[in-house]
């Protein structure tokens, strides 16, 4: 059954390998997360990740810090806020701070889980100022059963679109889809490896990148 599902999974990810010759740079992220709660409504989520592309060498673009806190408004609904700090490694780049606020609703139908996230983001590089209004629609699956147990696989989907406006400079929209497969190795951690498409401001001169995230979780 695992064999069968991973096979699909190989034919989900086809269309990402086929676009390898519109791809501009693939980028890879490895990321360690750290989420833990308090007993009550609140959780907290901690993560730190390095960026890099593979263009024309493997490249490290940048390394980031971020630190996200979430409450439970009821009704299967959340409200967050979060702070992540970007160092770049180009010294003729500024470094960046964002702000975010988000809320996300989550409702499970037997082993498909469904999430509904919108966000927004406030990025400070210098003396610029970028808002981004994001949603995004996510959903995981367990390959055996009706939650992943401890050595089992899951798959996890998502797409993803942006609006993106700065002062002086005309709108942009951005769209990403993903699709990945993980294995929960105990009931505390998780492997994850995600793979993502984004077309990069599509109503102009589009970029179009392939991300690989390489992410560890940690619940505590």
């Amino acid at each position: 059954m695992t064999f069968y599902y991973f096979r699909a999974f190989l034919f989900l990810l086809f269309p990402f390998t086929s676009f390898s010759q519109i791809i501009d740079d693939v980028i890879v992220e490895p990321t360690l997360n750290v989420s833990w709660h308090n007993n009550a409504r609140w959780s907290f989520n901690s993560a730190i990740s390095e960026r890099n592309s593979t263009q024309d060498s493997f490249e490290a673009l940048h390394i980031q810090a971020s630190q996200f806190a979430s409450y439970e408004a009821g009704f299967y609904s959340q409200i967050g806020v979060g702070i992540m700090y970007r160092e770049l490694f180009d010294d003729s780049r500024p470094e960046e701070v964002r702000f975010s606020e988000q809320y996300v609703y989550t409702r499970k139908y037997n082993a498909l889980k469904i999430t509904h996230r919108v966000r927004w983001d406030q990025r400070l590089r210098g003396e610029r100022t970028t808002h981004r209004w994001r949603y995004r629609l996510s959903s995981s699956l367990p390959l055996n059963g009706l939650a992943a147990d401890a050595s089992e696989l899951y798959l996890t989907a998502s797409i993803e679109t942006l609006f993106i406006a700065e002062r002086d400079n005309r709108p942009a929209y951005d769209q990403r889809f993903s699709l990945g497969i993980g294995r929960k190795i105990s009931n505390n951690l998780k492997l994850q490896l995600v793979t993502e498409y984004r077309f990069e401001d599509f109503t102009a001169g589009t970029d179009r990148l392939l991300f690989l995230y390489l992410g560890v979780y940690y619940s505590i």
